[in-house]
């Protein structure tokens, strides 16, 4: 992901707490197929900045469950793809803090122009788009602007998790799918340590959903299909409880539970894509 930072870090939180929280969900986004958008204004430029700027005090994570987005005067757009992990941590991070936003499904085959307009440098998804600011990659659009803790163990999630996953599914030598799923089973076992030292705390936030959860969560699905993809289980019972519950208690959350893909689809997508990446390999 791009190391700058976006103009305006919609999700940033005041104060300086791990804890996202959550209360009364919004009800669930419309869903807005990419090819049918009408017709909309350019929307402003993208702006690189250094840092943090100042947040706008209507958007921060402080803002009570519940509260629309029209009555803040805001609108909000998120465009992603129904199997994307980055796009998921994006939309649980808005229901859980109660915000409405259109949610518009992208073909990544046919990129949309709202996409390509929003987002021209990488042309990649997440996008939140805030009143016509677009802010792009799940991570600034987050804001990691939480303790450093917090901070560490999303790197760490990125680094030695989703990283060695993808050689893993995606490594042409044998070598190189043994190498990805060790560090792999490394990472999962070292978060699986996390919750052990939680004190008997429901999530990595402690009591309620933090910024390390909703990090995390993107990659429910794909480990729970890991198995069927790669004949690695990562998910285990017995040697992962902690780590199955967690993943068991989220996707049940009223803020994440309608956007968690369901299994057999995405391993079925995945295996497709695949095939298709090794017949050009080769």
């Amino acid at each position: 992901q791009r190391k700058n930072a976006m103009a305006l870090p919609v999700l940033a939180s005041a104060p300086l707490n791990p804890v996202i929280g959550f209360g009364k969900s919004a009800p669930p986004a419309p869903v807005t197929p990419s090819a049918r958008l009408r017709s909309l204004p350019p929307p402003a430029p993208l702006q690189l900045v250094v840092g943090s700027p100042p947040l706008p005090p209507a958007l921060r994570l402080v803002t009570a469950a519940g509260t629309s987005t029209e009555q803040l005067g805001d609108e909000l757009k998120v465009l992603g793809t129904w199997r994307s992990p980055f796009a998921l941590r994006v939309r649980a991070a808005l229901n859980f803090k109660g915000l409405q936003y259109e949610y518009f499904e992208e073909d990544l085959e046919n990129k949309s122009d709202l996409l390509l307009e929003s987002n021209p440098f990488i042309k990649k998804l997440p996008v939140l788009i805030h009143n016509g600011v677009p802010i792009c990659e799940s991570l600034v659009i987050l804001d990691p602007y939480e303790r450093a803790m917090a901070r560490f163990w999303a790197t760490y999630i990125e680094d030695k998790l989703i990283a060695p996953w993808l050689k893993m599914f995606r490594g042409i030598t044998d070598k190189e799918r043994a190498e990805g799923a060790r560090e792999t089973l490394e990472a999962v076992n070292t978060l699986e340590g996390v919750l052990s030292k939680g004190q008997s705390k429901p999530f990595f936030g402690g009591d309620d959903v933090g910024y390390v959860d909703v990090v995390l969560a993107g990659m429910i699905a794909w480990m729970q299909g890991t198995k069927a993809l790669c004949d690695v289980e990562l998910l285990d019972t017995a040697k992962t409880p902690l780590l199955v519950e967690w993943t068991e208690r989220f996707a049940r959350l009223d803020g994440a539970e309608a956007l968690m893909p369901d299994v057999g689809k995405l391993v079925e997508f995945a295996k497709i894509k695949r095939a298709k990446m090794m017949a050009a390999a080769n």
